[in-house]
């Protein structure tokens, strides 16, 4: 058995595990006897590398379960101008907001960070042009509370090219290697892998090829189909539910009828079973090629099918964050005390939740809790 990219013979040495579907994405499920650890080490540096730069904010924003390593945090600005720092567990400030005011009894700073640390690290800078400033003493009136954003997130993303093109068409024949089925008789991916040729898919958003598609996930699935009467192999390939790909891989296929898929949701590292409707003659495949079955409306309406269910169980995870650490400010206030005033503790836990209700309220979801 040979690599399929450099066709240097394969041994326990050199052979590798190949990520069917990106680790950087979420990819779990790996082949090996597909291709040897330097071209895995090669493509992964840059087809992966490429598909992972586009799709990382999608990766982030679903909180991908990943079996090693993390997504990069990304830089983004809200509709509000607020740059901010996101990553799958936190959203922090960008850089820290410090505000001057001179007044008649000296110099006041006002300074919003990110934690106590960055604070102190701030207020030892700032030390160093104000010699007489008291880090601890100012420290001690700092106090820790959340920060809601002001503006709404707004996401931008591309996605395609030659690089990306060839991590897609290597996860379809990734899938094939692990069906036994030899990679190399699909000619058509060969000419594009290889040789530049014509990029054999295009994006499709006529129709639903997935016959069980599971609600509101954002899926990840790779389909393959030998056609024994029509000679073809194909593949579909989907992406959060979002980005969908049909993929002609041999025109010229003679074999047996076979018929494989792997899914998985993201947000929870687990496979998924899926059915597919897979069967495109030669003149759907050029209109696919061409952009003709691509519809920007229906793209926008697969985005939208799992965008709500995503939020929803994010607000719903952050409400009991939220509590929980409301509840653990009460212990840590009232701990020890016997003659505990209801009154007090009921204005108390009013107070540690009172930045989410406003948030809430300015959201206008407060109706909806």
């Amino acid at each position: 058995m040979d690599c399929y990219l450099c066709k240097e013979p394969l041994t326990p040495k050199n052979d590798s595990s190949e990520h069917i579907i990106p680790n950087s994405i979420g990819g779990i499920r790996e082949v090996k006897g597909f291709i040897c650890r330097k071209c895995n080490g090669k493509a992964g540096e840059t087809w992966d590398t490429d598909l992972a730069k586009q799709l990382n904010k999608l990766a982030v924003f679903f909180r991908v379960v990943r079996d090693r390593g993390e997504n990069r945090a990304e830089v983004i600005e809200t509709t509000a101008g607020e740059r901010l720092i996101y990553d799958k567990t936190s959203l922090k400030l960008f850089a820290p907001e410090i505000n001057k005011e001179v007044k008649e009894d000296g110099i006041h700073f006002q300074i919003s960070a990110n934690d106590m640390k960055q604070a102190r690290q701030i207020l030892a800078g700032l030390k160093r042009t104000y010699p007489t400033l008291d880090v601890d003493k100012a420290l001690t009136s700092a106090t820790a509370q959340p920060k809601y954003p002001d503006g709404h997130f707004h996401f931008e993303f591309s996605f395609g090219g030659l690089s990306v093109g060839k991590s897609l068409v290597k996860t379809a024949l990734a899938l094939l290697s692990s069906n036994g089925i030899n990679p190399n008789i699909c000619e058509r991916a060969n000419a594009y892998i290889f040789n530049n040729d014509e990029p054999c898919f295009g994006y499709y958003y006529d129709r639903d090829l997935l016959i069980n598609r599971p609600i509101g996930v954002p899926i990840h699935c790779i389909c393959v189909r030998g056609n024994k009467a029509a000679r073809t192999v194909q593949a579909y390939l989907e992406y959060f539910g979002i980005a969908r790909i049909v993929i002609s891989l041999s025109a010229g296929y003679v074999g047996d009828e076979f018929k494989y898929a792997y899914a998985i949701d993201p947000t929870k590292g687990q496979e998924i079973s899926v059915d597919f409707d897979l069967d495109f003659d030669e003149s759907d495949v050029r209109k696919i090629y061409e952009y003709q079955l691509y519809d920007p409306q229906v793209a926008l309406e697969c985005l939208h099918a799992v965008l709500p269910h995503e939020i929803q169980r994010q607000q719903e995870q952050h409400l009991e964050e939220v509590l929980a650490n409301s509840r653990k400010a009460m212990e840590q206030r009232f701990a020890g005390m016997s003659n505990l005033d209801p009154n007090e503790f009921v204005e108390a836990y009013i107070e540690s939740l009172k930045p989410y209700i406003q948030h809430l309220s300015k959201t206008g979801r407060l109706r909806d809790r």
